[in-house]
């Protein structure tokens, strides 16, 4: 497998990793079965209470529209990715990096702010699966120019 293929691959399952998650969260956001993503949510904003139904309710309703965030910008990247990224267009590669970057920096400093800090280790860890692949595809966009050509 050449290191292509394996990046590639590598930035595909992630995105499908993302717009997967995306779904789950809408349907499953706010239910037992996100027990790990609500102990957290509960300990940082309600004090590791269970919040009233009400609360119960806005907040199963802010994971779906998250979810849904997600699952569009998954299912935007995926796109890119199986067809300008092919053709080694540079605009795609930078119409993931760049808003890539912005979403990592105003969601971790939103979430440090609020002390979610265990949503700056998620972001951080998708960050991470997604910039890895891109810095080792980019030659494929931007190749260096050779003095000797």
């Amino acid at each position: 497998m050449t290191a292509e293929k394996f990046w590639m691959g590598w930035l595909k399952i992630t995105i499908i990793i993302i717009i997967i998650a995306g779904i789950l969260l809408i349907i499953l956001g706010n239910t037992a079965y996100a027990e790990i993503l609500n102990k957290q949510i509960n300990r940082v904003f309600y004090s590791g209470r269970i919040p009233e139904q009400s609360v119960l309710l806005m907040k199963g309703w802010l994971l779906g529209v998250s979810g849904a965030v997600m699952a569009g910008w998954g299912s935007s990247m995926l796109y890119i990715v199986y067809h300008p990224f092919k053709k080694r267009e540079k605009w795609a590669w930078r119409s993931i990096f760049y808003p890539l970057l912005l979403w990592y920096l105003l969601d971790s400093i939103v979430s440090l702010y609020y002390g979610a800090v265990f949503n700056v280790t998620i972001n951080t860890i998708l960050f991470l699966q997604i910039i890895a692949p891109l810095l080792f595809l980019r030659n494929l966009f931007f190749p260096k120019l050779n003095p000797l050509s």
